[in-house]
């Protein structure tokens, strides 16, 4: 999602410097590049086009963030699911568990400490979000709330990453939304997603991380039960794709038996 995203976002800017090269032309671009699929459905002059292909950052973030955070919201939820199936206490606090709460009740359910400061830049994320979406980029007073309640470590980070301070999100009123927006939402959902995978490793016990890595590579892989092209399949991608479990040889056989993937007398 991160690469299609800067591929948009790249791509607007490619297009621009390219239709540089077609300026003072009254041609429509349907004209100039009539092989390229779709172009009839923007089919402007070149110096309209490039004009807004070059204001276009508002408008692709509008979209990368509420995809970027949507897709962070189901690994949380699925998250939280699995540490239900495990028989974890859903720690919910009474309410029903939403984006604005979910990252609280996984980690208080599973026992980790809450990543307070990556939180507050992700509400940030979250309530630009809603304004823009909800209502039509007019700032909201929960938005408002926020930014004038973020502490100090968050506010440093929110500047880092986007060159300016929380409250310059807020315009006459509006949201204004920058590239630098659909870089930061990357960077705190990759930071929380992080957060989360280490909770879950420490909270979740070695044997059911086995049982996962076992079934999860029974979905992906092509190799003959009971052979030894299975076994040492399994091992490299336990390896590789559950490093943090430390699952050892005999975690996977005890797995592997226990869900009738590996019936033979022998291990090898």
């Amino acid at each position: 999602m991160n690469n299609a995203m800067m591929a948009l976002l790249t791509g607007s800017r490619l297009a621009g410097h390219t239709l540089q090269l077609t300026a003072g032309s009254e041609r429509t671009l349907a004209e100039l590049f009539p092989a390229v699929e779709h172009v009839g459905r923007f089919n402007l002059r070149s110096d309209v086009a490039r004009s807004l292909l070059q204001n276009a950052d508002h408008h692709l973030t509008s979209v990368a963030l509420p995809y970027a955070l949507a897709t962070h919201e189901d690994f949380v939820m699925s998250s939280i699911d699995l540490l239900r199936k495990e028989g974890f206490a859903i720690q919910t606090g009474g309410k029903r568990i939403k984006a604005w709460n979910m990252h609280a009740v996984l980690f208080n359910s599973s026992g980790s400490p809450v990543p307070h400061d990556w939180l507050e830049s992700f509400d940030l994320l979250r309530e630009m979000r809603n304004s823009t979406i909800h209502a039509g980029g007019k700032v909201q007073p929960s938005l408002a709330t926020h930014i004038a309640g973020m502490g100090a470590a968050a506010t440093t980070e929110w500047q880092r990453l986007n060159d300016q301070l929380p409250s310059d999100v807020v315009q006459s009123g509006q949201v204004t939304l920058i590239a630098e927006h659909i870089f930061t939402a990357f960077a705190v959902t990759k930071r929380l997603g992080r957060e989360i995978n280490a909770a879950l490793t420490a909270a979740i016990p070695v044997a059911s991380w086995a049982r996962i890595a076992v079934e999860d590579y029974q979905s992906v892989t092509s190799k003959t039960k009971n052979s030894s092209g299975w076994r040492r399949s399994l091992s490299g991608y336990a390896r590789i794709n559950y490093a943090p479990a430390k699952l050892t040889e005999a975690d996977l056989e005890q797995a592997a038996r226990s869900l009738g993937y590996w019936t033979l007398g022998t291990w090898r």
